[in-house]
């Protein structure tokens, strides 16, 4: 969908959302900035008023992705103070974004020259769980919160990314996310 008018003030916002529309339809193999001025409708140097490059642009998105996945795992937190169900259903929301948002999610892990402060907010709400898990000896309590959560996070992440390429559906990885990540967790933890 090409626009031809965006709202004044909100170039930056716009260009975000055009290279959403573009990674979602054809990946980053075929995106550039000039690609997203003209689905926005701007000339080809308007996006250099909010982007120093390509890289900005795609870190913006990334961000964007990271603050989404956070309020999502927020919520599914929020949802129960059981500290079993809760750590499962965030597996599983985990695994269910990269499956809902696939563009965006290879987009927030396609590496950066910085780490995204949304990123670390969604990292802490697993962290907070994790301890909770630990004090509740529902998982070990060694190692560490942070190295056990560290570990959680690199299998789900794992998970997603095999899901998402699809690579070994007779193993599984074609199971609804969120089944897949809380059987996971359950045969590594017995939950």
């Amino acid at each position: 969908m090409t626009r031809t008018t965006y709202h004044h003030g909100a170039l930056r916002q716009a260009l975000i959302e055009g290279a959403r529309e573009i990674l979602a339809e054809r990946g980053h193999e075929q995106f550039s900035l000039n690609e997203v001025a003209r689905r926005v409708g701007v000339s080809t140097a308007a996006p250099y008023r909010h982007f120093s490059g390509k890289d900005e642009l795609l870190d913006a998105v990334a961000d964007q992705g990271y603050a989404t996945l956070h309020e999502s795992l927020e919520k599914v937190a929020a949802e129960t103070t059981d500290v079993r169900e809760r750590l499962l259903r965030l597996a599983g929301a985990y695994v269910r974004f990269a499956h809902d948002h696939p563009d965006l999610f290879v987009t927030m892990f396609r590496g950066r020259s910085g780490a995204s402060p949304f990123g670390v907010e969604s990292f802490e709400v697993l962290l907070g769980t994790v301890v909770d898990a630990q004090a509740a000896a529902l998982i070990p309590t060694k190692p560490s919160p942070e190295l056990m959560a560290r570990s959680i996070w690199a299998t789900l992440h794992g998970l997603a990314v095999l899901r998402l390429r699809r690579p070994h559906q007779r193993f599984g990885m074609d199971e609804p996310p969120e089944d897949l990540a809380t059987s996971t967790l359950s045969a590594m933890f017995g939950l």
